[in-house]
Formats: C-alpha cells, structure tokens, sequence
C-alpha cells in the first residue's frame, strides 16, 4: 500500500504486477479511480495514456515504478507513492 506524494494523497494498492488507485482523504475517499497492470486490458483510458489499442494487455507496474513516479496517466506521471504498509 502506498500513499501519492501529490496534492490529492490517492492511495494505490499493489499487488504482484497490478495497482488499483483509489480516492485519498477528502468525500470519495475510499472510492476506485482506476486499475493498472498486466491482469487486465488498458481500455479506453489506457489507451489514451499508453498508446495502443483498449484491448492490449496492460503493462506491469513495480515498486519503483510506484515510489519512483513512473505510472503514465492521461495527465502525465502519477506522484510517486510512499510505501505505508
């Protein structure tokens, strides 16, 4: 478990090569912002943010990937996360 070191404070949960981002502190805190990792495909949102088509197998995502703010978003970067648990 990891908390974002942006504005927003997201969490991201890691599991083997997969993390789910939910909603830090605040009214949707708790709630499911998006999923990444090979599990699954990059759907639409993927898409956007990697290229490729939304039925490609999604990327795995590390550790350093996490703490070192390499997850692409349709924005840019993901804040890198701090390891909490």
């Amino acid at each position: 478990m990891y908390q974002s070191q942006g504005q927003s404070g997201n969490f991201l949960f890691r599991k083997d090569d997969d993390i789910a981002v939910v909603y830090g502190p605040g009214a949707k805190q708790g709630q499911a912002i998006t999923a990444y990792g090979e599990s699954g495909i990059k759907g639409d949102s993927g898409m956007k943010a990697l290229g490729g088509s939304p039925s490609d197998p999604g990327k795995p995502v590390t550790h350093e990937d996490v703490v070192e703010g390499r997850i692409p978003g349709k924005l840019g970067n993901l804040a890198p996360g701090v390891r909490i648990r």
